[in-house]
């Protein structure tokens, strides 16, 4: 059995003023849908061998947020104001080690993560780096786009560098649950 949870957000009122200002890099985003993922609980429960949330003194948890542009930083490049985008787990990273240089960003040692190091998406607004945030397609609802702002960009990650061909076979062991649901249909 599968558990997803949506949860629309609508009961907190903030303006987005310049105090959720990042950076001339970012976009701020007003948040319509955020996802539920196991790995938020463990986050919060602290049951994980990572430093809890308060070490990095992140107050909010969450990755898997979907909304809407609201403005944009001053050196942003192909983001208006009225696109649609969406948090990933990895929100930032150096952007100067080897992995970072040779594509494989998900392997920096000094990624910050969504909801653990970096502030999450169970909030209205939310700060994104430009460069990390997904865009989303028209005729995607922000509830299904949320939650596959984990389990599918994790799984797509996973089949790119497997170089799989049509007709090869791919096994997802003890993928059950969201992540193996998004590898099997994105594997089709």
């Amino acid at each position: 059995m599968f558990l997803s949870l949506v949860c629309p957000v609508r009961s907190v009122k903030h303006t987005h003023d310049a105090d959720l200002d990042r950076g001339p890099n970012d976009v701020l985003l007003k948040l319509n849908c955020t996802g539920l993922c196991m790995s938020d609980v463990h986050f919060m429960m602290n049951d994980w061998a990572v430093p809890p949330m308060s070490t990095f003194g992140t107050k909010c948890a969450g990755h898997e947020g979907a909304g809407v542009v609201v403005k944009v930083g001053a050196n942003v490049q192909g983001w208006s104001v009225g696109d649609r985008g969406g948090v990933k787990p990895l929100w930032d990273v150096c952007h100067n080690c080897e992995q970072c240089y040779n594509g494989r960003e998900n392997y920096c040692q000094k990624g910050v993560y969504t909801g653990l190091v970096a502030t999450g998406t169970y909030q209205q607004y939310i700060t994104s780096p430009a460069i990390y945030t997904s865009r989303i397609p028209d005729g995607v609802p922000d509830e299904v786009a949320g939650p596959i702002m984990c389990s599918a960009s994790t799984m797509h990650r996973a089949l790119i560098e497997a170089e799989l061909k049509p007709g090869d076979w791919v096994v997802f062991p003890g993928g059950g649950g969201g992540v193996g649901i998004q590898g099997i249909q994105l594997a089709k």
